[in-house]
Formats: structure tokens, sequence, C-alpha cells
């Protein structure tokens, strides 16, 4: 049923991908991979290493590529991009650096577009992560890190075996394919939207941050600045009265500014909204002119 399918829509699956390095050719070719538990059902981390150790070992003793080359993810409406995704990204590129993150988007494939697309972090990335686990403005700055680069987006080709040709094409004649006439869907859109309009709210609190932070900054800073001149008109008049003047001291000591803001979430805030906006311009531009169509018939 429809409502069983929003149920499953929204849990995610992964697991681990096995292939190896073409060297001759540049690339790198995914030949296998098998599903890892879900740690929201079962919490037994050691029981997942132990899974995936056996399933290594069960594979290489029927000749199957077993070198892990990185993950696999299904997405709901590319909502990906979080701390925990990045994290996975950075362990597997430590190990090795072609590694990559597969993401699937279940949601989009159903309507008719096979949405595979391969990730792994920038160098500039993987390099401040590696340093920092939380990046500041200045760091960004400096490495000008960005959303739009913070993520290196890798081609995917899809190979077929000759026999799984042959039955997509079986399949391909036997059904009557219709899904250039689909319409494009509302509801689609309406769920990009309100995941668009969720994270620009959440745009919206980092900049109250932001505006906290500096003000706490320019009154800490007023603070010293009136310190000094209290102490300055202090010595001034000492030194008329025929006294010695008041030492200076380092008021800075005594006001230290807060730490800088952490930078790495409104990152990749700012990511996934950059993700939405790309989504829905795809859906309305595929869309379009299938509803003009329509629209004359109607006429």
């Amino acid at each position: 049923s429809k409502q069983w399918y929003q149920r499953r829509v929204a849990i995610t699956a992964g697991g681990v991908l096995l292939g190896l390095i073409n060297e001759n050719k540049g690339v790198l070719e995914v030949t296998h991979c098998f599903p890892l538990m879900n740690n929201e059902i079962d919490e037994d981390i050691e029981t997942n290493r132990e899974y995936q150790l056996e399933m290594e070992r069960s594979l290489r003793l029927v000749n199957i590529d077993y070198q892990q080359v990185g993950f696999y993810q299904s997405t709901y409406l590319n909502t990906h991009c979080d701390r925990n995704f990045l994290e996975n990204v950075f362990v597997y590129l430590e190990e090795m650096k072609e590694a990559i993150a597969v993401i699937y988007d279940p949601l989009k494939t159903k309507l008719g577009n096979l949405n595979i697309r391969a990730f792994k972090l920038s160098l500039p990335a993987f390099r401040l992560y590696r340093e920092e686990k939380d990046f500041t403005a200045t760091m960004l700055k400096d490495n000008s890190l960005t959303f739009e680069n913070l993520f290196k987006e890798i081609p995917v080709m899809v190979k077929n075996s000759a026999l799984t040709n042959v039955l997509l094409c079986e399949i391909d004649r036997i059904q009557e394919s219709t899904a250039c006439l689909t319409l494009p869907t509302s509801s689609y859109l309406e769920k990009s939207m309100q995941m668009l309009l969720s994270g620009l709210d959440e745009v919206n609190q980092d900049l109250q941050k932001i505006n906290l932070h500096q003000r706490n900054v320019y009154k800490q800073q007023q603070q010293l600045l009136q310190n000094v001149q209290k102490r300055k008109i202090e010595n001034a008049q000492r030194e008329k009265d025929g006294l010695n003047p008041l030492p200076e001291e380092d008021f800075s000591k005594q006001f230290k500014p807060p730490p800088p803001l952490g930078r790495l979430e409104p990152l990749l805030s700012s990511n996934r909204i950059a993700a939405h906006c790309e989504m829905i311009e795809e859906h309305v531009r595929n869309g379009i002119g299938k509803l003009y169509l329509a629209d004359s018939f109607m006429s």
C-alpha cells in the first residue's frame, strides 16, 4: 500500500561496497556489495563488525572481490548530507584514497529516473577535517572551502552482464512503457519544498546564533575599552596629585573572547539546500513540457 511504501522509504538502508581499482583505465570498479545491519534496530556494534568480517571471508572463499572500496546508503530527498555521512566518508578515505560513497534515492527512482550518485570528500575538506573535526569561519576562508566544493561528485557508469541486458530487453518488450507520459506529481514537489523550507529554518537559526555571538564579542570589547580608558584617567589624576601611576594591566586576560562558532553544520545545511533546489528545478523542468502538452489535449 501507499502508506507502507512511505514508511519503508523513510528507513535508510546501507552496506559495504566491494571491488577493485583498474589502474589501466584509472577507474574504480564496484563489483559486489552486501548490506549491514541497521544500527537503529541492532545496537550491538560488535555483532555488526563480526558479521562484516564473516561476509568478507565468505566472499573470498568463492573468489569474489572482497576489498572494501566504500559504502552505499539510501537517502530520502537528499537528506543524507549530515555529520554522520561526512564522518563515514572520511573514515573510508583514510583507509583508501579512491573510496566513494554511493547514494541511492528510492523515491526519485520510483518516479522513473534511476538516481544513483557517488561522492567523496574534496581534498581541502579531507585535509581540514583530518586536522579539526569542526570548522571555523577562518578555516573555511583560508582553505577556500564552501558548501559547493565540500563534496566531489564522481561520475557513475552502470554496466550489466549480458544475461541482465537480455532480461531487461525482454521485460521492456512485454511491458508497455508509459513513463514518458507520466505527469509530474505534486506530492514529490511538495515534499521537496518542505525539505527546502526546513533547511532555510536551520540557516535562519544559525544566523541568529551568529548575531548573538557578534553582540557578545562587541560587548566584551566595549568593556575592555572602558577599563583601559578608566585606568588612563586614574593615572592622569594621580600624576596631577603627585602620586605614582598605577601599573598598566593586561585587561585582555580578564575578558577572554567567546570561542568561535563551528561552521560545519551550517555548511552541511547549505549543501542540502542547494541539493533540494537542484531537485526542484530538475523536476519542474522535466515536467513543464508534459503539462503544456496535456493542457493542449484537454483544451
